[in-house]
């Protein structure tokens, strides 16, 4: 139904927003800090301690959510 599609929706934006304000966080305190979530870490998949490389690909998860808002 119409109401079901709704509910969804807004679940799904609500979920993309929270995703948004966690790694938001997660860059935050990785350039300010220089301490990087786990999550970070394995979803980097490669071993690496280059903190711009952290950055980088936060930044680019970052933008990849950003696109499911438009």
């Amino acid at each position: 139904s119409d109401l079901q599609a709704i509910i969804e929706y807004k679940h799904q934006m609500k979920v993309i927003q929270l995703n948004l304000q966690r790694w938001t966080r997660y860059y935050e305190v990785g350039i300010e800090e220089q301490l990087w979530s786990i999550e970070v870490k394995e979803k980097l998949s490669i071993k690496t301690s280059d903190e711009k490389q952290y950055a980088i690909y936060i930044q680019q998860y970052l933008d990849e959510l950003d696109q499911q808002f438009e």
